[in-house]
């Protein structure tokens, strides 16, 4: 039987296989005057290296953007986005941009910076002259986006064919889609009565958190590519890498890499390199800057401190007795002390721990009272996706700390309380984070070592608070010796944070719980770190 010919689909096939065969792609005037046009919108103008990456995403048909958290990717990107709406809207030529990621949250994020940047240059000098369709592609099982900018599209929707028809169509408006690459695909599906995943749509994509999505993911995208479309991908290979089903030691011609390094390594495409960071203040991003960036990661805030003031001295008197409380939970607040961490002894613990649900859901319920108190009108939205967020390793201690903010604390599910894992955390980011690794059972460490003390892992958890990071972390954690010396290296991290840098303060308390409903206290060590590695006033 004679061997069916392989169907090559460009510019997918060539972007995966031979990138530097691409044929040059779409034309554009002057970009300088381009960025000239997007610059009053910004927040801030772009420094040298992000107006860079503004320019190749114009001149090169793959262009690659890395950078440690906080240094402004996902902004390069909306900026570089709004300046093809300009250049289309002048035109009065359709524009499709899809933005992909490797999950809803990094979409979203990059959505709403584009529609800040179109509702600040519509304030400034009115509307574009075509309309703007911002939309957000989901599976039925879902959220939405919160944003009520964003259009929502669940793919199987009656609406649905009728979105393919307009991101197919001559007409002239433009059209920025976000959606999972399986999303994506299964729209294109619609078209196509052998059920093929492609289109011709895109005549930009950009993917963001590009180190989490794996390459076979990025081909999806490739193929609803325009013949002439370009491609931004935008990630840092230091932070988490793409989940697996199964272990990955070596990977088969980087195929079972990221599309980042895939692109990066096997092609050869030298990234656009950001290291000016504008997220974190310099406590919290000193030790990644040493530990994972070669002190090439400048806090371009490094003075930036929690907007809050200690401003009670006890329990307030409408604290919920669902909740334990304690004194140091003021002081654990603290905004002078950027970097806490409170490690026990306990040993018992595995996927959830109730100990650690507690504190974590007490001090929320604290830092919203004293925002609420201090800074009016910050609404339960802005609070959740702003001010604080929750990261753990496991779902069943994320519903644990949702259940008592909701039941114990009084919290409400709209907005629901922003507790995820740190995979899909990535790309986000909050004034304090509030971190929870759950785990304090030795025998459990040992089943999941290279998991959960991946120094990758670590370094996406503290990176992404803005102003303080807490963490609470078992002893049995915290001072596991993994047998396997790869792993062993990567724990070191932890335990370093903790008892080397955090070293300013390390104090001996008692933390109350609710332990099979009687009131219990857990003996803690208290570390941290105030400015330049000093001690508090």
């Amino acid at each position: 039987m004679a061997k069916r010919p392989t169907k090559m689909t460009e510019p997918a096939h060539s972007l995966m296989y031979t990138p530097g065969s691409l044929a040059a792609g779409k034309t554009f005037a002057d970009t300088n005057q381009l960025y000239a046009k997007v610059t009053p919108y910004l927040k801030d103008a772009f420094n040298e290296k992000q107006e860079s990456l503004f320019h190749d995403a114009f001149g090169n048909r793959i262009s690659l953007l890395w950078g440690p958290p906080g240094t402004g990717k996902t902004t390069v990107l909306a900026g570089t986005i709004l300046g093809w709406i300009e250049h289309y809207a002048e035109a009065g030529t359709p524009l499709r941009v899809g933005i992909g990621s490797s999950n809803y949250n990094a979409i979203d994020n990059v959505l709403n910076e584009v529609l800040e940047l179109i509702n600040r240059r519509t304030a400034s000098v009115g509307a574009l002259a075509c309309p703007v369709r911002v939309t957000r592609v989901r599976s039925d099982s879902s959220a939405p986006p919160l944003s009520d900018q964003i259009e929502d599209m669940p793919r199987t929707s009656a609406r649905a064919q009728g979105f393919v028809n307009a991101l197919k169509g001559d007409d002239p408006g433009i059209i920025i889609v976000g959606g999972t690459w399986q999303q994506l695909g299964r729209l294109a599906e619609k078209d196509h009565q052998d059920s093929e995943p492609t289109a011709e749509w895109f005549d930009l994509l950009v993917i963001d958190e590009a180190s989490q999505v794996q390459v076979a993911a990025a081909a999806a995208y490739f193929l609803l590519l325009k013949s002439d479309g370009h491609v931004v991908l935008a990630g840092d290979d230091r932070q988490l890498g793409p989940i697996y089903g199964f272990q990955m030691k070596d990977s088969v011609q980087g195929l079972f890499d990221c599309i980042f390094s895939y692109m990066k390594e096997t092609h050869g495409i030298t990234p656009v390199q950001l290291k000016h960071n504008y997220r974190t203040n310099v406590e919290i991003s000193a030790w990644p800057c040493k530990r994972f960036y070669n002190n090439e990661y400048e806090a371009f805030s490094p003075e930036k401190k929690l907007d809050l003031a200690i401003n009670i001295d006890g329990k307030p008197a409408d604290w919920p007795e669902q909740l334990p409380w304690s004194d140091q939970f003021l002081r654990i607040l603290d905004p002078a002390c950027p970097v806490v961490v409170i490690s026990y002894s306990a040993n018992t613990y595995t996927l959830s721990n109730p100990f650690e649900a507690q504190i974590v859901s007490a001090l929320t319920l604290l830092y919203k009272k004293l925002v609420d108190a201090q800074q009016s009108g910050v609404s339960a939205q802005e609070f959740w996706t702003q001010k604080i967020g929750i990261v753990t390793p496991h779902r069943a201690q994320m519903a644990s700390i949702r259940n008592l903010l909701v039941d114990a604390a009084g919290m409400t599910m709209d907005p629901p309380p922003f507790v995820d894992t740190v995979d899909r955390f990535q790309g986000q980011e909050r004034d304090l984070i509030l971190s929870s690794y759950v785990v304090a059972d030795r025998d459990f460490v040992a089943s999941e070592d290279a998991f959960i003390l991946s120094p990758r892992r670590f370094n996406v958890t503290l990176t992404r608070a803005r102003s303080k990071f807490v963490m609470l972390i078992s002893d049995a954690l915290l001072q596991y010796l993994p047998s396997d010396p790869d792993v062993a290296r990567d724990a070191a991290h932890l335990q370093l944070f903790a008892e080397q840098y955090c070293s300013s303060v390390c104090d001996t308390i008692d933390l109350p719980f609710f332990e099979r409903g009687a009131l219990s206290t857990m003996r803690c060590k208290l570390r941290g770190r105030y400015e330049n590695g000093g001690e508090s006033a």
